[in-house]
């Protein structure tokens, strides 16, 4: 159910009990007690709709944490939070191929520290990377790519539209300088994240990214 529903949900189940959308816990409480009893078959000759449908009201507020224990002295009701999914998308192979073909010898790029400056490739070495697979966890992506980092130079093309339901894949590429070579990770500065990723919270590379990396992304808290 989108947030959109669930709201419009809660607010029906709330004019089921006779309320306003502001009810808090105990009113809501207080609204299904009288109608129970006033509503129940035993009071109505045998119909119980009016009951079924307050029934159905009020054990779905509960279920949504509109209904706290304690009753009025437990403050305002809290709705639950929805629980964060993690999931790895596996990228089409077009995809792929946008980010490849972006990887051209010849093309400038600007530094991850610092967009206003330029590299150009031929000054030197430059290793080139292309991710097969994103791990999402609400807004958090994470980037795996097979490839090793290698010392110096390197470049990596990401596909940006992970998050949107954009049509065409569109990809940016990132620079950055490494001392080491190996598996590693690799953070996007916030500044850069909000303007290239639209949607993400955050963003970060891991290289060298085999099935146990994909594995402690799983398992990560």
């Amino acid at each position: 159910m989108e947030p959109v529903d669930k709201v419009r949900a809660r607010a029906d189940a709330l004019a089921d009990l006779g309320l306003s959308p502001c009810a808090g816990s105990q009113a809501i409480r207080d609204a299904w007690r009288q109608i129970a009893f006033h509503s129940h078959p035993d009071h109505t000759d045998g119909d119980s709709s009016g009951f079924s449908r307050a029934k159905a009201a009020y054990d779905f507020l509960r279920k949504e944490g509109l209904v706290t224990k304690g009753g009025a002295s437990s403050g305002p009701p809290q709705p639950r939070r929805p629980r964060l999914k993690k999931r790895i998308i596996e990228l089409p192979l077009e995809d792929i191929a946008a980010c490849k073909a972006i990887l051209n010898p010849d093309q400038r790029l600007p530094q991850m520290h610092d967009e206003a400056d330029v590299q150009d490739r031929s000054d030197a070495c430059v290793s080139d990377h292309v991710p097969d697979a994103v791990g999402c966890y609400g807004r958090h992506l994470t980037y795996f790519v097979t490839t090793p980092v290698h010392h110096g130079a390197n470049r990596v093309a990401l596909p940006t539209t992970v998050l949107t339901n954009a049509r065409h894949t569109e990809a940016e590429i990132l620079s950055f300088q490494s001392k080491d070579t190996g598996a590693g990770e690799v953070i996007i500065p916030d500044t850069i994240c909000e303007r290239k990723f639209p949607g993400a919270k955050s963003v970060r590379i891991r290289f060298d990214a085999d099935q146990d990396i994909r594995d402690q992304f799983w398992l990560a808290g």
